[in-house]
């Protein structure tokens, strides 16, 4: 049995296409463990296809569940595996993604930041990426998730705390007695992304329950 969208997204179901038994997905408990399945390939994202990130609520609070499954990208699948290998929800890096880069693959900033969750390239390096290496979509994103779990490893489930290290530093946190630091930057940059974290939770649960 398999949701009828595993069909069309993984290559290596095809051929057993017709044993297969669609049946909708069910729904799973924020804590469940999650398993990654090892040798199943995704189909490639067509060349040229701009990301849509997914949809902040309108408005009224809410997304309908037809602008919620429009909003498949090419990097929706990355975000994907890279949640379950590390236990993060992946509406949180697609919160990340959103506020650090807007889904720029190729985004640069002042401090010279890379990528789509604009990871600096003396951290990169700590966590044996080099900085060619951030420019790709797929490995951004497994070291800014990989980074994550390090600061959590740090800072439990403080998502404040979390967000402020990720944008400032953990030395910055410590400097201010393990507080989110005063810089307004880092205080409106926790902000929103909590923000749409919050929102994309709240959408997704809306567009499943539409179902």
């Amino acid at each position: 049995m398999a949701d009828p969208r595993t069909l069309n997204e993984f290559e290596s179901l095809e051929a057993c296409r017709d044993t297969i038994v669609s049946q909708a997905p069910a729904d799973v408990p924020d804590d469940t463990g999650v398993v990654r399945i090892i040798g199943v390939k995704a189909k490639p994202a067509p060349r040229g296809k701009r990301a849509a990130p997914p949809p902040e609520p309108d408005a009224a609070g809410g997304v309908t569940k037809a602008s919620w499954s429009a909003t498949l990208s090419p990097f929706d699948r990355d975000v994907a595996r890279t949640a379950a290998a590390y236990r993060i929800d992946p509406l949180f890096l697609h919160a990340i993604i959103r506020t650090e880069s807007g889904y720029r693959p190729a985004a640069v900033s002042h401090a010279k930041a890379v990528g789509l969750m604009q990871i600096m390239p003396a951290t990169g390096a700590t966590l044996g990426v080099r900085t060619a290496g951030l420019y790709e979509p797929a490995t951004n994103i497994d070291t800014g998730a990989r980074l994550l779990k390090r600061l959590q490893r740090r800072y439990g489930r403080n998502f404040g705390l979390i967000l402020g290290a990720y944008n400032a530093g953990e030395g910055a946190v410590a400097r201010y007695g393990n507080r989110v630091p005063p810089y307004r930057e880092t205080r409106a940059y926790v902000g929103t992304v909590m923000g749409r974290y919050q929102a994309l939770r709240a959408a997704s649960f809306s567009a499943g329950v539409a179902r």
